[in-house]
Order: C-alpha cells, then sequence, then structure tokens
C-alpha cells in the first residue's frame, strides 16, 4: 500500500525542476476551474428550485383535494356505520317482546 501511495506521489508531485511559474499558473486555473464549476452547480440549483415552485403548487392542490376527499369519506363511513348500528337497535327492538310498538298519549292527572 506504501508503495501505490509513493508511486502515485511521484506522478501528481511536481516534476524536480519543474517551472514555479507554471505552477503557480496551473494551480490558478485550477482554482478557477473549480470556482467556475461551484458558481454554475449554485446557479442549476437555483434554477431547479425556481422551476419546482409551479409543480409544487399544482401538487399541493392536488393533495387537497385528495384529504379533504379522505376526509369527506371517513365522514360518510362514519354516518353509514352509524345508521347500520341504528338498524341493528331497531332490529333487536323488533324483535324483543317487551317493547310494544305503536302510538301512545300522555294523559293528564
Amino acid at each position: 500500500m506504501r508503495i501505490y501511495i509513493r508511486q502515485l506521489q511521484q506522478k501528481v508531485g511536481p516534476r524536480p525542476g519543474a517551472n514555479p511559474l507554471m505552477m503557480l499558473l496551473s494551480w490558478l486555473v485550477m482554482g478557477l476551474l473549480l470556482m467556475v464549476g461551484l458558481f454554475l452547480g449554485l446557479v442549476f440549483l437555483l434554477v431547479g428550485w425556481i422551476l419546482l415552485l409551479p409543480l409544487m403548487w399544482k401538487r399541493r392542490r392536488e393533495l387537497k383535494s385528495m384529504w379533504q376527499f379522505g376526509r369527506a369519506a371517513k365522514q360518510a363511513q362514519q354516518q353509514a356505520r352509524q345508521q347500520q348500528d341504528a338498524a341493528q337497535q331497531q332490529q333487536r327492538n323488533r324483535q324483543d317482546s317487551s317493547v310494544i310498538d305503536g302510538e301512545y298519549r300522555v294523559k293528564d292527572d
């Protein structure tokens, strides 16, 4: 592993007798390219966010309608359950012999 690292350092490092001005210029060019790449990346990110806003607005409306539909479905399900419970209670009352169906009047004393 150490041999590999040394070989890599020799390939990447400056050659003996290299021009210091060229080394400085190459570092400056590399730094400039990194800055340009960073700037372009930030610009693309900003444009992406801006283009994402209308899509998010559309999805928000769709999610809101789905939420309202789910809430309405839950209410309908609850009402159906209450009606079913009431129907079952009426059925039990009909089968119970102690309950008398019919009209009644309250007599005054």
